[in-house]
């Protein structure tokens, strides 16, 4: 018999979400949040909601807000030269008067000022293959705009216009299979689960735009394995972007179900396939060797838009940490003692309990930077505050 994983289970949980008070988490705490499930499923070896301020994991989770996409009808140059460009500013819009404004306006301009543009990338590696950076099918129009990759993560913006009536009345659309399984994406022909990505939002245009995140840290395949995509081997990769269904929501209406109202959905086959430049020119590394209480930050590289720490981390079921679950509250913060937003991270576990962990955060150029480790009791110790300067 075929054993479920964390995904399948959690899907077959009926909830009715009206019982509960909505609560939003900060983009660190949903990444964060994120990354400690698929690191403690990696650990067992066994390795939800509609939320449109949720980065959703796209491996496997039954609500995501991604797509596939098939290849069937054809580009429009001059409906892509109208669609390129802007992304970013409508997302920055957007986040504005929201709970967690200043977090998604910092992520998306701080991504977008290092991003590329897909036009750009196209003309660079135009010998790799045909591309199709914008499709139409079912008066759906989708764009892929901007690319951001360093080695470590990978983001893309897209953009939907659409004459759709159901789908223009909608707050935000997410993207899904024509079953409503996890979509699907490939890098390089191989198809990936470890991605994150977000509903379309409607702007004042009238467009809708997302952002998505795609793992190069900690890739992994369909079968939620780990996986080499050979990042530091290449200096380019193609993305194909899969997409069979579009489904509008409105964010504060409510269905019988307890899911949001929809607005209406189309069915139909677009397949974007665009290049990336893996621009690891803005990467440095530097080692930093510091230790406390058996937690050791050894190295880190800073990139364009992140910066990569290092970690060796203890076994914290034993002593003198005693945490139980061995799942410490961990992160950089700044001199101010602000959370860096966490965008990333690889964790390898080893035989004896311990652990060598890559934390990927958001970074703006902060100097004097502490890693800190701090238990979750009600009255939190901290087993580590490692203080360190980025040159």
């Amino acid at each position: 018999m075929m054993r479920k994983n964390i995904y399948q289970l959690l899907n077959e949980v009926e909830t009715d979400f009206r019982e509960y008070e909505q609560t939003e988490l900060s983009s660190r705490e949903k990444d964060y949040h994120k990354q400690k499930v698929l690191m403690e499923v990696r650990r067992m070896e066994n390795k939800v909601k509609k939320n449109r301020k949720v980065w959703k994991v796209a491996a496997g989770v039954a609500a995501a807000c991604a797509v596939t996409v098939g290849a069937a009808s054809i580009a429009n140059p001059v409906l892509a030269e109208e669609l390129f460009s802007s992304v970013f500013g409508n997302l920055v819009e957007n986040a504005q008067g929201e709970k967690y404004e200043q977090e998604d306006t910092e992520r998306y301009t701080k991504i977008g000022k290092s991003s590329t543009s897909v036009e750009d990338e196209v003309a660079k590696q135009p010998e790799q293959g045909s591309y199709v950076t914008t499709m139409e099918n079912n008066g759906v129009t989708v764009s892929v705009s901007d690319v951001y990759c360093d080695g470590y993560v990978l983001y893309y913006t897209a953009t939907v216009k659409t004459d759709n009536e159901g789908l223009n009345k909608a707050d935000g659309m997410v993207v899904e299979t024509k079953e409503g399984q996890s979509p699907t994406i490939s890098v390089d022909g191989a198809q990936l689960s470890g991605y994150a990505s977000k509903a379309f939002e409607k702007s004042k245009d009238g467009s809708f735009v997302t952002i998505n995140q795609i793992d190069l840290i900690a890739p992994t395949d369909a079968q939620e394995k780990p996986m080499d995509l050979k990042v530091g081997e290449k200096d380019t990769m193609v993305v194909d972007w899969e997409v069979k269904q579009f489904v509008g929501y409105l964010w504060d209406q409510w269905d019988e179900s307890g899911e949001y109202a929809s607005t209406g959905k189309v069915e139909g086959d677009w397949h974007l396939r665009f290049p990336v430049t893996i621009d690891k020119s803005g990467n440095e590394s530097f080692d930093i060797n510091k230790e406390e209480n058996g937690i050791m930050v050894k190295s880190a590289v800073k990139t364009k838009a992140g910066l990569v720490v290092e970690v060796e981390l203890p076994d914290f079921t034993r002593a003198p940490y005693n945490d139980p679950y061995n799942d410490p509250d961990m992160g950089i913060k700044d001199s101010e003692g602000n959370w860096l937003q966490w965008m990333n991270q690889k964790a390898d576990m080893h035989e004896d309990g311990t652990s060598t962990m890559q934390i990927m955060v958001l970074y703006d150029g902060e100097k004097d930077l502490t890693f800190e480790v701090v238990s979750k009791d009600e009255e939190p110790v901290t087993f580590a505050s490692i203080g360190f300067q980025v040159p």
